[in-house]
């Protein structure tokens, strides 16, 4: 009983062992998705039906309801198998959860739950989830299984994608396997996407670094990274092409300032690390890149293109123009064009 990591939730669910209830979580969606069939599979059988299990979804979550559900005795099935995908806690009170954890110490044994949680961030962006979410984490590890999928590291990614290259057919060089994970961000879902539709163009053979440059669209967060960069770097040509590209692929102002501001937090960290002597290992650490470590490199070698001072600059700009964006009726893309040109403009904290 309790927490497990990935690993061993994999050997776990391949055993004989059984368990009433699994809660199932992480940065990495795709994961979670994968793990929750899984579970799916190994108590309703490889063909089992929507009509073989109830589901319930976080928004219109009843406790009452499924309190009930949980007493249910199955007619056609060997279990009475529950799935709550996207249940967060902090949406209820502390006698609804009451009401859940009851539920959670005596499960009658013919009745299986899955937690699932795609929608949401349980932590919230920090290291532990918030006390209402930990609750109920507790009470699944006390009661089953919990395991949190979180963004496989850059090596293990790296493998991944080349076995499953394998799989289809065709072929990745380890570096070309590396950029695709940089691309997708570590995310498995996106991943298992490109790599399919790579391997079916490929046609059995290699799929090749030009294949996905061409076929691979850069996430937002990819982008901005690649802006920031540029910025960093003083190329106003390349920063100011990028900016147009986001804009002709219609994303939004408030998104793309989003992603430009956490890319220059990232930085930003980076370059205060250098300045006092710390490594990348420690960022990754003490930030939770776990995963995502490959952003911690990437920082670390383009804060080294300039200074502390015009990092610090930069994130006040983006401070301004997201407000001026919420507060004003001007073109969006002029204000961010401007904020662009004043960070370009601010070498060195000038």
């Amino acid at each position: 009983m309790g927490q497990i990591t990935p690993a061993e939730f994999e050997k776990e669910i391949k055993s004989a062992v059984l368990k009433n209830i699994y809660y199932i979580y992480g940065r990495d969606s795709g994961r979670v998705s994968a793990f929750s069939e899984l579970v799916r599979k190994k108590y309703l059988g490889k063909n089992y039906s929507s009509a073989d299990y109830t589901k319930f979804e976080g928004k219109n979550f009843s406790i009452s309801e499924f309190a009930d559900t949980a007493e249910v005795y199955p007619m056609f099935t060997e279990y009475n198998f529950i799935e709550i995908n996207d249940f967060n806690a902090d949406d209820f009170s502390a006698d609804e959860l009451k009401v859940f954890t009851g539920v959670t110490e005596n499960i009658p044994p013919q009745t299986v739950i899955l937690i699932s949680v795609t929608g949401f961030d349980v932590k919230g962006g920090k290291k532990a989830p918030g006390a209402k979410n930990k609750k109920i984490i507790d009470a699944c590890a006390k009661a089953g299984t919990v395991t949190e999928a979180d963004l496989r590291k850059p090596a293990e990614m790296t493998a991944y994608i080349t076995g499953l290259a394998a799989e289809y057919g065709s072929s990745v060089s380890k570096e070309n396997a590396e950029k695709l994970a940089a691309v997708c961000l570590g995310d498995t879902l996106r991943v298992d996407n490109e790599v399919h539709k790579l391997a079916s163009f490929a046609g059995g053979g290699e799929i090749t670094g030009q294949m996905i440059d061409e076929m691979v669209s850069a996430g937002i967060d990819t982008t901005a990274f690649a802006l920031a960069s540029a910025v960093t770097s003083f190329n106003s040509a390349a920063s100011l092409k990028i900016l147009d590209d986001l804009f002709l692929q219609r994303t939004e102002a408030v998104m793309i300032l989003s992603a430009l501001s956490s890319a220059f937090m990232d930085l930003y960290r980076a370059g205060t690390a250098i300045a006092s002597g710390e490594s990348e290992a420690a960022v990754a650490a003490d930030f939770g890149y776990r995963g995502r470590e490959f952003v911690v490199r990437n920082s670390f070698r383009d804060a080294r293109k300039t200074t502390v001072v015009h990092l610090r600059k930069c994130l006040r700009i983006l401070e301004d123009a997201d407000l001026e964006c919420k507060s004003t009726r001007l073109d969006q893309k002029i204000i961010i064009e401007k904020a662009i040109v004043q960070m370009l403009a601010a070498r060195n904290g000038e």
